[in-house]
């Protein structure tokens, strides 16, 4: 082994053991696996969606180009109580079209781009516009109403919006159908989600999709540099047509696959009650399949496409896979498309770890270590989004916290549950590439050092956790740091700790009853705090107030001092009534047996206020649990006469928002600290004097 490497070793185990709090020695082992409930007792689900905006779509992919040629027509449907005359549609790739985009301006891809040159830059042109008509009639050209808007920020560069308007308003409860022919130009695999990288392809949001009518407006917002979407649900049905010898994985099942003459094929695909259409294409693909077929749930064709480089993870892709539908299914609703395919992105490409109808990308290292949970935690995450997205459709662009976040607690809960905590690890002598946080390099792995749920949430919470508040549209967060945190983290460290205080069971019913009620909508945040006041017949917005519509922390500390029990000195009462001096009591004692009052002190530290319990124990062997409602800055317990040995508060973990659990206990073990410090202290003075005895050798 190099020095080099022995280095790393002794820096990865340092570096474990302060971090903090962690789980060390053996990995507990997985739970028994969560049990779908009967639906009796459950609110009613639709059947299907309302179906208000579906596509029939052609296209053809030309590879050497990189370009997309397009046609579509969209039957949409006035599912609203007004009329309708104007309606915005996405351009999303017109985000790559320059560097004066909205999106261009946000994230420092000028840059990208001057590194990759033309081939990082993309755009969706659209040629025509027409109102179709009933058969045998003819179509109305509308293209000249088309306008670019730019409803966030008013770039007039921007070009990820654009508006038509039809000749006469469309009627509540009327349908009116839009025939779209278009052009794209691919980006460049590593500056978007979308693009390509050698012959892999990865096309989304990349056809002309019409707008949200959505609490008395048009939602239609521009391409933002981190911001995700939101569409309405429909029928797509779409045939491409592309080189023959490409693996093809797409949203929906495949209803035909034809030869063309021109060495073509046109396959067409068909999803019904989706709100977006993704695919992918490559001749490198390695095709896997699974099924996925459990008591309590519908059966489930799991296909996975994998780099052949990455084929030896195939068995973990599609167990992961497993694991999300198996829990997010009896947490919310089961899965009830019959399909779900799953992607392996390219070595560069910016397009794993994300989430489609369907369909969903992964992501993983080549050498991965099971202990680092990767390509697991990716795949359980992207495949509990076909839950919270695919089924519950909320506003990404406003509410990110209510997909991402809640989607980021089940994805710890389930993998905890399944896999056990994840292991601590860190990678050296490989570079770092543009592909949504994928790191190359030599896994390192801590042996028996465990990182606890919601660890790392946490340490991004103490450093940028007071920069925003949580519950805000996704293009107004400071950064692309606490967008992150506010729509991952601290949401998922929000259910969490609801669940804390809740217990389990309530918070799945919550859930349940929230995916049941909202299937196939677009619910918001007040909509999930009303079915919280509604299962727990309490309001409970004052934790909300706390925590989402707050950038305050959360952190209790606990601390207690001992004082010599007070004796009597001076006149006290005799037993015959009378007022007698007292006798001067003897030396004071010491030690730890040592009359004493003990005083608890709890301290809030941050600026959220949680009820929490504190657990006292005693010298003799007596424990008793206080619970304090966190309200004023500090309470303090006395305990005459009795020495208090430890005392911790929040004592079963319940408040995962609480920023340092470090300071959450304080225990009386007179040098018991001290030995354990000089222990390990010790121990890795012993190692770093071998690593550098062995460097001098060398050298």
């Amino acid at each position: 082994m190099r020095t080099a490497a022995v280095a790393a070793l002794v820096t990865a185990g340092l570096v474990a053991w302060v971090v903090g709090p962690a789980v060390h020695g053996q990995a507990p082992a997985a739970t028994a696996r969560p049990v779908p409930p009967p639906d009796d007792d459950l609110p009613p689900a639709p059947e299907r969606s309302p179906r208000n905006a579906s596509y029939a779509i052609q296209a053809r992919l030309d590879p050497a180009a990189h370009t997309i040629e397009g046609t579509l027509v969209l039957e949409w449907r006035n599912v609203t109580d007004v009329p309708l005359q104007t309606f915005p549609f996405h351009l999303y790739w017109n985000a790559f079209l320059n560097n004066l985009s909205t999106s261009a301006r946000g994230d420092g891809r000028r840059a990208a781009r001057a590194r990759e040159g033309d081939r990082g830059l993309g755009y969706t042109q659209v040629r025509s516009v027409r109102l179709a008509a009933p058969a045998g009639g003819a179509e109305t050209d509308i293209t000249a109403t088309l306008r670019y808007v730019s409803p966030d920020d008013g770039n007039p560069d921007d070009r990820t919006v654009m508006e038509v308007t039809t000749p006469a308003p469309v009627l509540p409860g009327a349908s009116v159908r839009f025939a779209i022919d278009w052009t794209s130009r691919i980006p460049y695999g590593d500056v978007g989600r979308a693009g390509w990288v050698h012959d892999y392809h990865f096309i989304v949001q990349w056809f002309p999709k019409v707008g949200v009518f959505w609490k008395g407006a048009w939602n239609a917002h521009q391409f933002h540099p981190w911001t995700e979407f939101f569409a309405d649900y429909g029928v797509y049905d779409v045939s491409l047509t592309l080189p023959r010898g490409f693996v093809v994985g797409a949203t929906g099942t495949l209803r035909d696959r034809r030869p063309n003459p021109d060495g073509t094929e046109t396959l067409r695909f068909v999803a019904e009650d989706v709100h977006d259409f993704a695919w992918t294409a490559s001749r490198r693909y390695r095709e896997k399949t699974a099924r996925f077929a459990e008591a309590g749930h519908p059966a489930v064709d799991i296909r996975l496409l994998v780099q052949p480089e990455r084929e030896h993870l195939s068995e973990r892709y599609l167990e992961a896979t497993k694991i999300a539908l198996r829990h997010y299914g009896a947490w919310s609703f089961p899965y009830p498309y019959g399909h779900l395919t799953v992607v392996d992105p390219a070595w560069g490409s910016a397009s794993g770890g994300m989430e489609y109808p369907t369909l969903f990308t992964g992501g993983a290292n080549i050498w991965a270590p099971p202990s680092l949970q990767s390509p697991e935690s990716v795949t359980i995450h992207e495949a509990g989004h076909q839950f919270w997205y695919g089924l519950v459709a909320t506003n990404e662009f406003e509410e990110a916290w209510l997909d991402e976040g809640l989607n980021s607690y089940h994805e710890e809960k389930a993998a905890q549950r399944a896999l056990g905590p994840v292991g601590w690890g860190k990678r050296y002598f490989g570079l770092t590439t543009q592909t949504r946080g994928r790191r190359g390099g030599w896994p390192v792995v801590a042996p028996g050092v465990w990182i606890g749920r919601g660890e790392n949430d946490l340490a991004a919470l103490r450093e940028t956790g007071q920069t925003d508040v949580m519950a805000r549209p996704g293009w107004h967060y400071l950064n692309p740091s606490s967008y992150t945190l506010n729509a991952y983290g601290k949401p998922a460290l929000s259910f969490q700790t609801l669940e804390g205080l809740l217990g389990d069971e309530t918070m799945t019913r919550i859930l349940r009853t929230y995916a049941r009620r909202h299937l196939f909508g677009h619910p918001t945040t007040a909509d999930f705090i009303a079915v919280v006041g509604e299962v727990t017949g309490e309001d409970y917005g004052w934790f909300f107030d706390q925590t989402w519509f707050s950038s305050d922390l959360c952190d209790y500390a606990v601390a207690v001092t001992h004082k010599p029990q007070r004796r009597p000195e001076g006149f006290v009462e005799a037993p015959d009534g009378r007022l007698v001096l007292a006798e001067r009591p003897p030396p004071r004692e010491a030690g730890a047996d040592a009359a004493v009052d003990s005083e608890v002190v709890v301290r809030r530290l941050g600026g959220v206020r949680l009820p929490v319990e504190v657990l006292v124990e005693f010298a003799d062997g007596r424990t008793v649990t206080a619970t304090w409602d966190g309200k004023d800055r500090w309470t303090r317990l006395s305990y005459p006469g009795a020495r208090v040995t430890r005392a911790i508060v929040d004592p079963s973990a319940r408040i995962a928002l609480d920023v340092n659990p470090a300071n959450n206990a304080w225990v009386d073990e007179k040098g018991v600290a001290r030995r354990a410090a000089r222990k390990w202290t010790l121990r890795y003075l012993l190692w770093l004097q071998h690593l550098l005895e062995m460097h001098t050798v060398a050298m």
